[in-house]
């Protein structure tokens, strides 16, 4: 699918530019992101079950949620924080 620049949109519905971060990630992508950048490995499901909790901040369009980075980048930072 193209958007009106000709483009072709990326996996998270977005359109990217040559070079752009997507600024809205599907779950998968933001699963994975989220376990490479802490070197942990979390479940899917317990993913899931923070976005559905609100611990990851989440946006749903109709039935497809989408993870927006700065979202993802607090969550990676909690995970270093000291208590």
């Amino acid at each position: 699918m193209t958007n009106p620049s000709g483009r072709f949109d990326s996996p998270t519905g977005t359109p990217t530019n040559a070079g752009e971060k997507p600024q809205m990630l599907i779950p998968q992508a933001a699963l994975r992101m989220l376990c490479h950048r802490t070197g942990g490995t979390i479940s899917r499901a317990t993913f899931y079950r923070w976005v559905a909790c609100g611990m990851i901040r989440s946006i749903r369009l109709g039935s497809r949620i989408f993870i927006p980075r700065p979202a993802i980048e607090e969550a990676i930072q909690r995970c270093f924080e000291v208590v």
